[in-house]
């Protein structure tokens, strides 16, 4: 990278963001179960082995 190259990256000031992906206006319940359901399965384990204990 020359050095006119570094200027004109320096001096280009901020640019505005543009998000590609849009929001669909759904909540997605299905993918947030999918997501949470290992740390459900863990604190039920924990649970259970806690009861097993007393």
């Amino acid at each position: 990278m020359t050095n006119m190259q570094i200027k004109a990256l320096a001096n280009k000031g901020p640019t505005a963001a543009v998000w590609t992906e849009g929001y669909d206006g759904q909540t997605h319940y299905g993918d947030v179960f999918k997501a949470l359901t290992p740390a459900l399965f863990i604190l039920a384990t924990a649970a259970g082995l806690l009861v097993a204990v007393l």
